[in-house]
């Protein structure tokens, strides 16, 4: 059988899972560029039940490990209008035990970074991409340490991608006026594995639990709240915003600030060059969907490799069998998930509506609630 050399660029938690996952292909040769990662200490991500298995795949991860934190329950505050609204979830809707499984990206990085050094199948290197010759019969990888010609070249380099660019493949971006800040507290009374998340006027908190008296923290504000936040004003937002639901409450010194922002290629692949994660889509940080995104795509492409285990990775018909089976999924959660994120930073007649009409439907009606989360966790896939 012939052997079929990829190039992997982006050493993030989608690149090095992507390897991982490739690795197992026997005709397969991995070739993974970048540095070991480094993630902020605060950032976590809520991987959703329907993608946790990957991780027990690859890195005999558990949903018992100390590291990961369950989320059973998550309450909406809809606190846009002076009558509050709240609408509650539980997994036990859906018979589910948890939504999804709460991780430190550094934890997880650290453990996807064991594995790969570990892997005889992966080989990683430290170099700058300096550009690159793509084609329909062979793609030319431009290196610091030279040329090296590859079936395939896979773009998981997130949302500033180089191989995007070299490539040629289109995209739209939109930037919000808002910024986004990330954090964890402390808390006196137990979270109950439930996340809150509030919506306010131009803004939305989030808490996830991270373990039984402490939570991480996405704040999606304007800049001039986010930027010049200090700790004691941060406090005194947490405070008056989640102790009613988790007692008192002390935030860190230290936060991590990114810009609020949108991106959507208008195509995964173009000759032998393709997109996973973030290189091909970025969307805000509600509802557990920008990590799984890159983990669908993941799973959609090896799946793909799996049921043509002779065929040239990098061929037309496979590239395209990729494009063809995540667009739709993609487009829906990027137009889903801005739609969402439009209808809590606006306070326009039409989005009031939006949301009202939403809140009165999901507590009302349990078939709807049902479809809501099931399409959210991806159960259609």
């Amino acid at each position: 059988m012939q052997n079929y050399n990829i190039a992997i660029i982006g050493s993030g938690i989608i690149g090095m899972t992507l390897a991982l996952q490739l690795s197992s292909i026997e005709h397969i040769n991995i070739t993974l560029y970048g540095k070991k990662p480094k993630y902020s200490q605060f950032k976590t991500t809520a991987i959703l039940a329907t993608s946790f298995d990957i991780y027990e795949q690859l890195l005999g991860l558990s949903v018992s490990d100390p590291q990961i934190s369950k989320l059973k329950k998550f309450k909406i505050i809809d606190e846009l209008k002076s009558k509050q609204k709240i609408i509650d979830f539980d997994a036990t809707e859906i018979n589910l035990n948890s939504f999804a499984y709460n991780i430190r990206d550094n934890y997880l990085a650290e453990r996807l970074y064991t594995e790969i050094i570990k892997n005889d199948s992966i080989a990683c290197k430290n170099e700058f991409v300096r550009g690159l010759e793509d084609s329909l019969g062979k793609t030319i990888l431009n290196t610091s340490d030279g040329a090296i010609e590859f079936d395939l070249v896979i773009g998981a380099d997130g949302r500033n991608s180089i191989i995007r660019e070299l490539a040629g493949i289109n995209f739209s971006k939109k930037i919000y006026k808002e910024n986004i800040l990330v954090t964890e507290i402390k808390h006196s009374a137990q979270n109950n594995n439930t996340s809150f998340e509030i919506h306010r006027n131009g803004s939305l908190l989030t808490s996830v639990p991270t373990g039984n008296k402490t939570s991480a923290i996405v704040m999606i504000d304007q800049p001039q709240i986010i930027d010049d936040i200090t700790t004691d004003n941060l406090d005194t937002i947490i405070r008056e915003s989640l102790s009613v639901y988790l007692g008192n409450t002390m935030v860190s010194n230290k936060y991590s600030i990114f810009p609020s922002e949108t991106i959507n290629a208008e195509k995964l692949y173009r000759n032998r060059v393709m997109l996973v994660g973030e290189s091909a889509h970025v969307i805000p940080p509600i509802g557990a969907q920008g990590l799984n995104l890159g983990l669908r795509d993941i799973i959609s492409f090896y799946k793909i490799l799996s049921n043509h285990d002779k065929k040239d990775p990098g061929s037309k018909t496979i590239l395209s069998s990729y494009n063809n089976a995540r667009w739709l999924d993609i487009y829906k959660r990027y137009k889903s998930v801005n739609l969402l994120y439009q209808s809590m930073m606006n306070n326009n007649a039409g989005y009031s509506a939006l949301r009202n009409i939403g809140f009165i439907t999901l507590n009302k009606s349990k078939k709807i609630r049902n479809m809501l989360l099931t399409e959210g966790l991806s159960f259609n896939e």
